[in-house]
């Protein structure tokens, strides 16, 4: 890196600590801020960028910021100090995980019945919709043949109606009273 970094205190025992991706990340979001206010050129930026991602300790992220002024609103990069975790840290969060793995089943389990209404109804339309289909077509093929008959032979009685009238009575009164059979 440039030599206009500076490095980090020597005194710190934070600076030992390990850096997980979320501080890398809010030193990249400030690194890019800099560069967005002009304190930074493309290609430090780059190589900070680069150094930022590769860092393994809060030392190795502090000194790539520390040498840029504080955007105003915006605070400093921080660290956070963190402690060992204990034994019951360790349990808590245990817990914590299994108490949201539970909930999360009882919510799908009960969004489960809902779905399964909501399919139902859908398959239940689209038979409807394909029962109609059908009867529009055989009642406009059989129009169709008794239009070309009686035009060609004459008029005889609307026979058609014998396959349009019940089949479409029955399909109006399924609509109408909701039966699905």
């Amino acid at each position: 890196m440039d030599s206009g970094a500076v490095s980090p205190s020597a005194g710190d025992p934070r600076d030992a600590l390990r850096v997980g991706n979320a501080e890398r990340e809010r030193v990249v979001t400030r690194l890019n801020q800099a560069f967005a206010d002009g304190q930074l050129e493309l290609a430090e930026l780059e190589e900070r960028i680069s150094v930022a991602y590769a860092a393994k300790t809060a030392g190795e992220l502090r000194v790539l910021t520390a040498d840029l002024s504080t955007p105003p609103g915006s605070g400093a990069v921080e660290f956070v100090d963190r402690q060992p975790a204990t034994p019951q840290d360790l349990r808590q969060a245990l817990l914590d995980l299994a108490t949201h793995k539970i909930n999360a089943k009882v919510e799908r389990d009960r969004e489960r019945p809902l779905r399964r209404a909501r399919r139902s109804e859908m398959v239940h339309r689209a038979g409807q919709r394909a029962m109609v289909a059908t009867w529009a077509t055989a009642s406009v093929i059989t129009f169709t043949i008794w239009l070309i008959i009686g035009v060609t032979s004459g008029f005889t009685s609307p026979w058609f109606l014998w396959v349009a009238g019940p089949w479409g009575a029955v399909l109006l009164m399924r609509a109408l009273t909701g039966r699905s059979t």
